[in-house]
């Protein structure tokens, strides 16, 4: 009977449809009119339980980044980059933690992006509405 074999068909091409997929993202970050070199940058896939790391990464002396990602999910990733940092920050403990979304259509079902999230120059001597801290990072 053919039944069993056009489940199994079925099951690997939906697994392999669905598994992979990726993202990229690279942007700019200032503190005031000074580049930030050296603040780390993670980008995430946002999940009901926990959080997924795709990728992490550090501001080079230009204060730009580049980060690429990879997940495997049944549903199509939900995916920001969050920012660690001490601009404008003084003596506190801890770092400022800002953390900004990345587009539905630049999330592809891919081994490789189709195209990188651009993001807009970041300065982030300003105070983000969604800002934390973070101590473990």
């Amino acid at each position: 009977e053919m039944r069993p074999f056009i489940v199994l068909l079925f099951l690997f091409f939906s697994s392999h449809a669905f598994r992979q997929q990726s993202v990229a993202v690279k942007g700019k970050l200032m503190c005031g009119e000074q580049t930030l070199q050296g603040a780390k940058v993670k980008l995430w896939d946002k999940n009901i339980l926990e959080d997924d790391l795709l990728a992490e990464g550090v501001t080079d002396e230009n204060g730009d980044f580049e980060l690429l990602g990879r997940n495997s999910a049944l549903l199509k990733m939900d995916v920001y980059f969050k920012v660690y940092h001490d601009c404008a920050d003084g003596v506190v403990p801890c770092q400022r933690k800002v953390s900004f979304r990345v587009p539905d259509d630049f999330v592809f079902r891919a081994e490789t992006p189709e195209k990188t999230f651009d993001a807009p120059t970041l300065d982030m001597s300003k105070r983000y509405h969604n800002e934390k801290r973070s101590c473990m990072n």
